[in-house]
């Protein structure tokens, strides 16, 4: 229930008029953001911080994910079937991350994060 609520706020907030693109952005901002707090408050053993960052990170690939057009052109399917497999894979390590406290697997989602909030970027400026 909470994923649909969170998928029609994002497809009401891109009615509004801004671009999904951009939204996509500041989401994997977020995503980096929660990470890097995660991170600490693993090095802090800071149990209640982490479970709250975690869970933040967790919570915006699920929407991310959860946004996916299902119903979109071949080209566009190929993409969302891409980016539906990159956000499982980080779902995975976030998971794994927050079980064992793996700091190496919050690097690995940061790095893909990263990688794909700069293809992002590059993408709006030529537009």
């Amino acid at each position: 229930m909470q994923a649909v609520m969170a998928v029609d706020a994002y497809r009401q907030v891109g009615q509004q008029g801004v671009q999904q693109e951009r939204l996509l952005v500041l989401g994997l901002d977020g995503i980096l953001e929660y990470l890097r707090r995660a991170r600490s408050a693993m090095q802090e053993r800071a149990l209640g911080r982490k479970v709250q960052a975690m869970t933040r990170a967790y919570q915006i690939v699920e929407h991310l994910l959860a946004a996916l057009p299902e119903d979109a052109s071949p080209d566009a399917g190929d993409l969302s079937r891409r980016l539906a497999s990159i956000y499982r894979y980080l779902l995975d390590r976030l998971g794994e991350a927050n079980i064992f406290d793996d700091t190496q697997a919050l690097d690995d989602c940061a790095a893909v994060v990263t990688a794909l909030r700069d293809s992002w970027i590059e993408g709006l400026r030529r537009e």
